[in-house]
């Protein structure tokens, strides 16, 4: 009889040890969305966007400020884009003042648990002004050649395209800031606006004149890839079609100018890579047989002709 109890006892006291390591497996756990890859695009003269990728599905909003983080800035627009696959966010804030300093939080609110993390204050100032105005005749009209295509991403087999974000980051402190996309399913739809580029000496339009040195990356989401790409955009062509990226040496994979050192650093950082697989960069793959490895450096090794 005592020993039944004895059993009972034994029983309803792992029960509760179990049931104190769930809750404590639960506290553990606890903590609103993590949020990485944070940053400020796309600044023109009346709108910003903020790029960030999110752990989990989860709402995003935004709080807009004067530029002493303090004073509430209202009658603001925003448009939201969003992947809950790749956790990829892109959030564009427009209506805004030419020239102005903001201070913007980001809250983003878990769908499932409700909990929500609040990201530290950050500053933007928006552009100065538009000017397309050409040395010579009337002002400059936006056409084809304003636009960017945005090169193919890699794509291991089964895996979408959508979500992915693309951004184009302009080299040597020209630009006030990258511009982005986040892809669809849509391809048609991948062009850079090339209106959006500001400089960052006087927050005027920068008119492209060819040869400016750009990186491209693709941030493929939360636990994804993130692959960069070096190159420098095309001269205007004089008619309708979008400029395109120029890689003038494909050993110059920073497109420094010249083979150096540093070209050899980003082939060894991906060395191991596979096209079928995650995190392939196929520009480390001089050879083209379908993985990084050291006869893409040996390429590179008989090649040096620059500085770092």
């Amino acid at each position: 009889m005592h020993h039944g109890r004895h059993n009972i006892n034994e029983r309803i006291l792992a029960g509760i040890i179990v049931l104190c390591c769930l809750l404590l497996y639960r506290v553990a756990q606890a903590g609103g969305p993590v949020i990485t890859q944070q940053r400020v695009t796309d600044v023109a003269t009346r709108s910003f966007s903020a790029l960030l990728t999110v752990s989990e599905p989860a709402d995003t909003t935004i709080a807009l400020f004067a530029a002493d983080c303090s004073t509430p800035v209202t009658g603001f627009t925003t448009a939201l884009q969003q992947n809950t696959s790749s956790g990829n966010v892109r959030l564009t804030v427009s209506t805004l003042k030419a020239a102005t300093t903001y201070c913007y939080q980001l809250a983003v609110t878990s769908k499932a648990t409700s909990e929500q993390t609040i990201s530290a204050a950050s500053a933007v100032t928006t552009a100065t002004a538009i000017v397309r105005t050409a040395s010579l005749g009337p002002d400059l009209v936006p056409g084809g050649n304003d636009i960017l295509k945005v090169p193919a991403v890699h794509l291991p087999p089964g895996t979408p395209r959508d979500g992915i974000v693309t951004t184009l980051e302009f080299l040597d402190g020209l630009a006030m800031a990258p511009l982005s996309l986040l892809l669809t399913a849509t391809a048609n739809k991948d062009y850079f606006n090339l209106n959006n580029v500001f400089t960052a000496a006087n927050g005027n339009t920068h008119l492209l004149a060819g040869g400016e040195r750009v990186k491209i990356t693709e941030l493929h989401g939360s636990g994804g890839c993130v692959i960069s790409r070096f190159r420098t955009i095309s001269a205007v062509s004089g008619g309708t079609a979008p400029r395109a990226f120029v890689q003038a040496d494909a050993n110059d994979i920073d497109a420094s100018g010249g083979v150096n050192v540093l070209d050899i650093l980003r082939v060894v950082g991906g060395k191991g890579a596979v096209r079928a697989g995650e995190c392939f960069n196929s520009d480390l793959d001089l050879n083209g047989d379908g993985v990084v490895d050291g006869a893409d450096l040996a390429i590179l090794k008989g090649g040096f002709n620059g500085l770092p």
